[in-house]
């Protein structure tokens, strides 16, 4: 397992379960037959096409199809099989829960035309992705972690049950202190705490 304050972008894959939990509503999560098969492997860095954000912390996006070792599908015949990466070492507002909308808006405009590379740490069943995703400019050389950028938005919590990263916890530090996102509220509920 990599170290805690290890960049994640320069971690390989590890196996094991998604690092969503379970904590993901139904609405939030692709339909079935919209992933990839569970014996899919990717390697460690991965350039992906964004499809839509399905929440702030969970991203649908387009595998090639060489890339995901997928059997000949449909899907496998236009080059992308569907997946679903979770922002490694972040935890972004449930849909339904006080800042959940602006997290997901927010990951949308983040990803949106913007080439997406992934640092897998960890896969999952069923097309489920753990890592760092950076979006970078087709024109410029901008890059953006986008789990960074959520934090530092004020739209996500640095992931207090997992490993994590020093900078997010920094980061996170950071947007408390001046009031930004979800920390305009007295006291915001966490997701992994958060009950509809």
């Amino acid at each position: 397992m990599p170290s805690p304050d290890r960049d994640p972008n320069a971690g390989g894959p590890t196996t094991g379960e998604n690092r969503s939990g379970g904590e993901n509503t139904p609405e939030s999560l692709p339909d079935r037959e919209d992933r990839w098969p569970a014996s899919g492997l990717i390697p460690a860095a991965v350039e992906v096409v964004f499809l839509e954000a399905l929440s702030g912390d969970a991203l649908r996006v387009g595998l090639s199809a060489s890339e995901a070792h997928a059997p000949e599908r449909p899907e496998a015949a236009t080059g992308r099989v569907p997946a679903v990466v979770y922002l490694w070492g972040i935890q972004a507002p449930r849909p339904g829960q006080p800042f959940g909308t602006a997290a997901t808006e927010a990951a949308g405009r983040i990803c949106k035309g913007k080439r997406l590379r992934v640092a897998a740490r960890s896969t999952g069943p069923e097309g489920r992705i753990a890592g760092s995703v950076v979006a970078e400019g087709k024109e410029t050389s901008g890059r953006e972690d986008v789990g960074r950028a959520l934090i530092r938005l004020g739209l996500a919590w640095q992931d207090q049950r997992r490993p994590s990263s020093a900078q997010l916890r920094s980061l996170e530090q950071e947007a408390r202190r001046e009031e930004v996102g979800l920390w305009q509220q007295e006291a915001p509920t966490p997701p992994w705490a958060w009950r509809e």
